[in-house]
């Protein structure tokens, strides 16, 4: 099984669009995250946590999480890197069978997860700009008057799995 979703890599000239993708494969289970260097281990441990905190179920399969980031955006960072938890644990949840949503590759999602189970989320102009612009589905807590296919994160996540989701705004995602 294979999917995919959309997210937002920050970067010094504002949001850039970056497409996450993984699959899963009956080998040895396991979490995998490739494409964010060094800060793929403690994000993996974090998702893991919180995985088995929540008690949801994951199959006995290896789930390989990806992302390609361009040199050009920049280096990665611990500020840059952290709003793609949110989105890469979707998709490992996704993958795992435990979300409601079939296919995530018109979603978008972005933000930072804390191990208290606290859900941080950007939003501003920009980043509903490249929603709109690509007709994604915005995972959001956010109530957004143009985005007209937004997902309402709570019923996504599951309320009984006790998230909570904190709208969270930086100031230069906004103009």
């Amino acid at each position: 099984m294979q999917t995919q979703i959309y997210s937002s890599f920050l970067t010094k000239k504002g949001p850039e669009l970056v497409t996450l993708f993984g699959y899963s494969s009956k080998s040895i289970p396991g979490l995998e995250i490739n494409g964010i260097g060094k800060y793929g281990k403690g994000m993996k441990e974090k998702i893991i946590f919180l995985t088995k905190k929540y008690q949801i179920k994951t199959p006995l399969a290896r789930i390989v999480l990806n992302v390609e980031i361009p040199d050009e955006w920049g280096e990665l960072s611990s500020v840059n890197v952290r709003w793609l938890e949110y989105p890469f644990m979707l998709l490992y949840w996704n993958l795992a069978g435990a979300l409601p949503i079939r296919r995530m590759d018109e979603c978008f999602a972005l933000g930072a997860i804390r191990a208290e189970g606290i859900i941080e989320e950007i939003s501003g102009e920009k980043i509903e700009d490249l929603c709109l612009r690509r007709d994604l589905a915005w995972i959001t807590s956010f109530e957004h008057q143009l985005i007209d296919k937004r997902v309402d994160a709570q019923e996504v996540i599951q309320q009984k799995m006790s998230f909570k989701l904190k709208e969270f705004e930086q100031v230069f995602c906004t103009q």
